[in-house]
């Protein structure tokens, strides 16, 4: 795992670092907790974000269709980074790693 958490934590800690500076860390810990459920009970969804096959926009679209009026506008804005920057198939792992880092911080 050492690997992923090399990918994983800068995403983390810079999202943590922006959801503390925008004081919104208490709400967008919630909304990850509801988005990790989602994508790791719905295999279609994760199977969707994680292909090579789909474009970037494709992904994007997924996200904003399914999360647009769900979550924290910056807690979408950093799911569709993540599929801008080809991380999105393991926003699992990073939303997981930043679960890791708050309560690490609390």
């Amino acid at each position: 795992m050492p690997l992923l958490n090399a990918v994983t934590t800068p995403y983390a800690e810079a999202f943590l670092q922006v959801t503390n500076d925008l004081d919104q860390t208490e709400e967008v810990v919630s909304q990850i907790k509801e988005i990790i459920n989602l994508i790791t009970q719905t295999p279609e969804l994760e199977k969707a974000l994680s292909s090579p096959i789909l474009e970037r926009e494709a992904k994007k679209d997924i996200i904003v269709q399914i999360f647009s009026d769900r979550i924290n506008p910056s807690l979408l804005n950093f799911l569709k980074l993540l599929a801008d920057r080809q991380r999105i198939g393991i926003a699992a792992q990073i939303l997981e790693r930043f679960l890791e880092l708050y309560r690490q911080k609390k």
